[in-house]
C-alpha cells in the first residue's frame, strides 16, 4: 500500500457544491447528495398543519427538538446542540476552539479547510490515494495525529470518496486523540443512509470522548435541504455552551424545527430509502464500469468516478450540462484532478436516463 504523506498549504480558491440549479438549467440533478425519495410526507404533513405558527419567533432553545433528539439517540439532552444546518456548527467550531493547527484528509468536504482557513488555521493534508480507493490508512492517520494537532475533521462517509470506516476504527481514531488532546469532529451527516449505520456510528460512544463531536443533519437524510436544519452531539457541555452562545438568536426556523420532530418519526421511509439506494448503487456502479469509467466502491448515496481519456479529456460536466444533467465536477476538491466527477444515486427511472446520456456522449464523442 503506498504510504501517505502530509502536505501543508492554505486554500484560496472559492468553493462550488453541488445543487447549482439557479445557474444551471437543468432537468436532473445527480449533482446533490439528498435522499432520492425526497421529503417524507410526515414532515410535508406537518409543515402544512403548522403554517400559521411561522408568523410567531422560534423556540431559541430547540427544546421540543432537542427532546425528540435524545430521544431518538438515547442519550442525554443537554449533549445536544440544535443548528442552522451541519456547516453553521462547521464554521461556529472553528470559531470558538480557534486551532492553530489542523489535520484533513484529502479529498474531503471542502467546507472544512474553508472555515479553517478562514481562521487563519495551519492545515495539514493526509492524502487518500486513488491507487489504494482512496481508502484512508487508520494507523498511519493515527501516527499523524500529534500533540500539535489542535483539531481534526474526519467526514465518515467521505465526501466525495464514499467510503466508510467502521465504528471500531473511529473509536480508534477517537482515543489517539485524547492523548494528543486533539478535537476530533466526526461528521455523520451521511450515516443514517448507509445500509447499517450501527456498524459506523459512534454516537452511543461519545459521552466517553469529551474530545470528540459528531456533527449530523437532515438535509441528506431527508431531503430537506432548504430547510437549514443541523446538529452536534458532544459530551463536552463547557464546549456546547460556549457554541450556544457564540451564535445569533433565533437561528432555527420554526418550519425547521417541526420538521425535525416529526422526521425522527419516519423510520419506514428510511428503511424504504437504503433499500432503493442499495439497488440504485450497485446498477450505476456496473454500468459505469462497463461503460469504461474508473468507478471507486462506494457505501453511501454518491459515487466517485474518473474519466481522463488521452490526449484531450472528454468535460463530461459540460457535455452532460448541454443534455440537462448536472454532475458534480470534483476538480476543485482539494487532492482530485481534473476527471473526476460525482454523482448521486437517485430513483429507476432517473438513475437510467443518466446512463443512457452518458452512453449517448461517448457514442458521439468517439470515446
Amino acid at each position: 500500500m503506498k504510504k501517505q504523506q502530509i502536505t501543508t498549504c492554505q486554500p484560496d480558491k472559492a468553493v462550488r457544491h453541488g445543487g447549482d440549479i439557479y445557474r444551471n438549467p437543468v432537468r436532473y440533478d445527480f449533482s446533490i447528495n439528498l435522499n432520492p425519495l425526497g421529503m417524507p410526507e410526515g414532515v410535508k404533513r406537518r409543515l402544512k398543519e403548522t403554517v400559521e405558527d411561522w408568523g410567531r419567533y422560534p423556540d431559541p432553545q430547540c427544546e421540543a427538538l432537542t427532546r425528540a433528539l435524545a430521544d431518538y439517540h438515547q442519550i442525554a439532552a443537554d449533549r445536544i446542540l440544535c443548528s442552522n444546518g451541519a456547516a453553521d456548527l462547521i464554521y461556529g467550531l472553528v470559531q470558538t476552539i480557534k486551532p492553530r493547527q489542523a489535520l484533513l484528509l484529502s479529498p474531503g468536504f471542502a467546507e472544512y479547510e474553508q472555515a479553517l482557513a478562514r481562521s487563519g488555521c495551519e492545515i495539514r493534508y493526509s492524502r487518500l490515494y486513488p491507487e489504494n480507493g482512496f481508502l484512508p490508512d487508520v494507523q498511519q492517520l493515527c501516527e499523524q495525529i500529534t500533540p500539535d494537532t489542535d483539531l481534526i475533521f474526519f467526514c465518515n462517509p467521505n465526501n466525495p470518496t464514499g467510503h466508510a470506516v467502521p465504528r471500531e476504527q473511529i473509536l480508534q481514531i477517537a482515543k489517539r486523540c485524547e492523548e494528543t488532546a486533539t478535537r476530533l469532529i466526526l461528521d455523520e451527516c451521511f450515516c443514517d443512509l448507509l445500509d447499517h449505520p450501527e456498524a459506523y456510528s459512534v454516537v452511543p460512544e461519545a459521552e466517553h470522548f469529551p474530545g470528540l463531536f459528531i456533527l449530523r443533519a437532515f438535509t441528506k437524510t431527508y431531503a430537506m435541504a432548504g430547510l437549514r436544519l443541523g446538529y452536534g452531539i458532544c459530551a463536552d457541555r463547557g464546549l456546547l455552551r460556549r457554541l450556544s452562545a457564540g451564535r445569533q438568536p433565533w437561528s432555527i426556523s420554526v418550519p425547521a424545527q417541526e420538521a425535525g420532530c416529526a422526521a425522527l418519526r419516519e423510520s419506514v421511509y428510511l428503511n424504504e430509502a437504503r433499500e432503493l439506494l442499495k439497488a440504485g448503487r450497485v446498477y450505476l456502479t456496473r454500468e459505469l464500469r462497463r461503460m469504461g469509467f474508473l468507478v471507486y466502491d462506494s457505501d453511501i448515496n454518491f459515487i466517485l468516478f474518473f474519466y481522463g481519456q488521452e490526449p484531450r479529456p472528454l468535460h463530461l460536466y459540460e457535455a452532460c450540462l448541454k443534455r440537462g444533467i448536472l454532475l458534480r465536477d470534483c476538480s476543485n476538491f482539494t487532492g482530485l484532478a481534473c476527471g473526476y466527477y460525482r454523482i448521486c444515486v437517485s430513483g429507476q427511472k432517473e438513475n437510467q436516463i443518466l446512463v443512457h446520456t452518458l452512453e449517448q456522449i461517448l457514442e458521439e464523442t468517439g470515446k
